[in-house]
């Protein structure tokens, strides 16, 4: 029996929808294993209890938030977690952090498969000439990389991994399981009236983020007010989750006077495909994004899309005019425009809407599954 381990720092539905994807696609006497170092993630209150589709799920420290842990305590629990799974090949969830980088010292010790599971890409940060020479020294150690699409690709090439073993589509969601659960709340919609924000039929944008500065969302909140004072009659905003910087949110919207925002708290999937299933658009304001993985589940559910050019889904799922619309997160009135654009003409938002279903159909976890295979099987001599 062969095991293959994808290494994360915790797991939410974005890591089992893959795993049981992995499992499903592997070859007999393949034992895919997911292997977390915390129960939770600051931000992400991730709440289990899914199918894993036979995956089996080790977590290091179950009871613990993963950055409050010692790390040499991380190293070592990974060291002993690693030697009692004994993997023949890891999937390492980056390189920058103390779980990655004792997962990849233990699978060169040990002569093993890894596999660089990452999506940075050369924007993300100001970059320094050192601090790219230590990124190249370990990206050099991993024997191929499965990234998320193509800036993150062009960024693994400028640290030096070469083209034929870069494999993309790691950044996926279970689409066909935000897709039906949204047409479920869709049939019934009486159901969602008790849920903030949900008690009116007129149409709204969404957000769905942390509440910290890199989300952009004052920004936004700017935008949306100048929208409103263009269109007094408009959508309505209403914004998911949670974060340090909520109180500073709600006295904006308090002090500039913003009418109809609505901050309906961090929502588990039940309740969160409710607000995609009755959202007119969705809207990713982020400054800085390796990804953004809610733009996915966005198109899933079928909205048009506005989102920052400088979010790493962007570059791949989002076409201007197509699904949706991208700005500059630093330009208010160009942000302002992309409100108005996606909600003046309903015809056009049926295409858009239309259009995301049809482009995130290539990005599913059998598409994560069959990429990861194909960076393991790259990887081996």
């Amino acid at each position: 029996m062969k095991t293959i381990v994808l290494q994360w720092p915790s797991f939410g539905p974005y890591h089992t929808a893959r795993l049981r994807a992995c499992q499903a696609m592997a070859g007999a006497g393949v034992k895919v294993v997911g292997l977390a170092v915390a129960g939770q993630v600051q931000g992400r209150p991730w709440v289990a209890g899914e199918d894993l589709g036979g995956v089996e799920i080790v977590t290091l420290f179950p009871d613990a938030m993963y950055h409050e842990l010692d790390k040499a305590a991380v190293k070592k629990a990974m060291k002993n977690g690693l030697d009692d799974l004994n993997p023949d090949a890891v999937g390492v969830s980056g390189y920058g952090m103390t779980d990655s980088r004792a997962a990849l010292h233990w699978c060169r010790k040990n002569n093993r498969v890894r596999v660089l599971m990452t999506e940075s890409k050369a924007d993300d940060a100001p970059r320094s000439w050192w601090k790219e020479a230590i990124k190249r020294h370990f990206v050099k150690q991993f024997d191929s990389a499965h990234c998320g699409g193509s800036p993150h690709r062009a960024y693994l090439q400028e640290l030096g991994m070469k083209a034929e073993r870069i494999y993309d589509r790691y950044d996926v969601v279970d689409n066909e399981r935000f897709s039906q659960a949204a047409k479920a709340a869709q049939a019934d919609r009486d159901a969602y009236r008790e849920l903030p924000g949900l008690d009116e039929d007129q149409s709204y944008f969404l957000v769905s983020s942390r509440f910290i500065e890199r989300k952009n969302i004052p920004r936004l909140l700017a935008a949306y007010q100048l929208y409103r004072t263009h269109q007094p009659e408009g959508w309505r905003l209403i914004i998911l989750g949670t974060g340090p910087d909520e109180a500073k949110l709600r006295s904006q919207v308090s002090e500039d006077k913003i009418p109809d925002v609505t901050f309906a708290g961090f929502q588990q999937f039940d309740q969160l495909v409710a607000y995609y299933a009755f959202a007119g658009a969705f809207i990713h304001p982020a400054l800085q994004e390796q990804w953004g993985l809610v733009v996915n589940e966005a198109m899933a559910c079928g909205l048009p899309i506005g989102v920052s050019r400088t979010v790493g889904a962007a570059y791949d799922l989002v076409q201007d005019g197509v699904n949706g619309y991208t700005f500059d997160p630093m330009d208010e009135a160009a942000m302002t425009e992309a409100l108005v654009k996606l909600s003046s003409d309903p015809v056009e938002c049926e295409r858009m809407s239309a259009s995301s279903r049809e482009i995130i159909k290539t990005w599913t976890p059998e598409h994560f599954a069959e990429n990861f295979w194909e960076a393991v099987a790259a990887a081996r001599p």
